[in-house]
């Protein structure tokens, strides 16, 4: 396990085991936590390569706003739901009526916050996948790729997404900074990113941040999260922003083979949980 700054010692000693137990279970955990306001760092296995899953996603969104910033697009824009974009997986749009019209914006929403693949399918569409590699390629993210729209079949006729758990960490911090794209932009896609609706990863094991006396109007929340998941068989993701009052900490964690996609699940949980009881001064 890689560290700079002076990190946590229990943090370091928790990361180390929960890589340990995903090995001994046959898989491997790539993980990078960085906290942002202390200029602490760890990583394990960061530059392996990984099926990407969902979490191609969060590239593909940074994508969407720089090809706006550029007037290539508008994220206004509508953009009517065809019979031959719908595909299987997550989401809510395979299941509605051909020609539904929705905006770009809502597409955004919609390929983070249900992480809906005809969604992202459609926005694939308007961007390319060229652009969209261009873009991450500007960006200095060396491990990651898009090479296929989601739900192709059969899926391994092309070649599958990819991305490392260094490059959605770099992703993040430059939307946490501010940085991706603009800071206006960045706004928005950590307020959407916010809006995730699959909690069963890194946030799981998390307290409720409403337990405790009612709090007074405007009280900072006891902590938050904007991220994305991803999983598909054999891997389970999930990457984000950890806010807590004074705190930003980014998380990322890739993981293959480590059971069940509920066990994947729960270890990338216990990562969650981990980093909130070191930086939230649990048993401190």
């Amino acid at each position: 396990m890689m560290g700079q700054g002076v990190v946590p010692v229990r943090l370091r000693a928790a990361l180390d085991a929960l890589v340990a137990e995903a090995a001994a279970a046959g898989g491997e955990m790539a993980l990078v936590v960085r906290h942002l306001d202390r200029a602490e760092r760890l990583e394990q296995g960061a530059e392996v390569p990984f099926k990407a899953a969902s979490t191609i996603k969060l590239p593909i969104l940074v994508a969407l706003y720089d090809a706006a910033s550029r007037g290539r697009l508008r994220l206004d824009a509508q953009v009517r739901l065809r019979s031959e974009d719908q595909v299987t997986g997550s989401g809510v749009l395979q299941v509605l009526s051909p020609g539904v019209r929705l905006s770009l914006r809502d597409l955004a929403e919609l390929m983070i916050v249900v992480s809906d693949n005809t969604a992202t399918n459609m926005l694939l569409d308007h961007l390319g996948v060229l652009e969209v590699n261009a873009c991450i390629e500007a960006l200095g993210l060396r491990g990651t790729r898009v090479v296929r729209p989601l739900q192709v079949i059969p899926a391994g006729a092309i070649g599958s997404n990819t991305v490392t758990a260094v490059d959605l960490a770099d992703l993040l911090v430059l939307i946490a900074r501010g940085q991706a794209v603009s800071w206006e932009a960045s706004r928005r896609m950590v307020a959407t990113l916010k809006r995730q609706q699959i909690n069963d990863a890194l946030p799981a094991l998390l307290p409720d941040p409403e337990d405790g006396p009612e709090p007074l109007l405007g009280a900072v929340p006891a902590w938050e999260m904007a991220h994305k998941t991803g999983g598909i068989s054999g891997y389970q993701h999930d990457v984000g922003i950890l806010y807590l009052p004074g705190q930003t900490i980014v998380v990322c964690v890739l993981t293959r083979g480590c059971g069940t996609a509920a066990a994947a699940r729960q270890l990338i949980a216990r990562v969650g949980r981990a980093v909130w009881e070191a930086y939230a001064g649990v048993g401190a």
